[in-house]
């Protein structure tokens, strides 16, 4: 499944395909509750979805060394972030 595309030096990628991927590869245990297992998958699809669409805009941009900075913060805050059980 590919979840995006390479043309003319830039990455964009497929939010929705990205996300099922994402979704796939993430494994919940068996123990859990069906609902809790449910809203974990949702938050990470969401979450993978509401990424890729960010980093699909900064990759349509034509980056100035300003830019890399807000990027690079931007990078960082994603980085930090964790998945929160409901």
């Amino acid at each position: 499944m590919a979840a995006g595309k390479y043309n003319e030096g830039k990455i964009l990628l497929d939010p929705e395909k990205f996300a099922e991927m994402i979704v796939a590869s993430h494994t919940v245990s068996d123990d859990l509750d069906a609902e809790v297992i449910v809203k974990r998958k949702l938050t990470i699809y969401l979450n993978a979805i509401l990424i890729a669409e960010r980093f699909n805009s900064l990759e349509k941009r034509d980056l100035t060394d300003e830019d890399c900075d807000s990027v690079m913060e931007l990078v960082k805050k994603l980085s930090s972030k964790k998945f929160q059980d409901w």
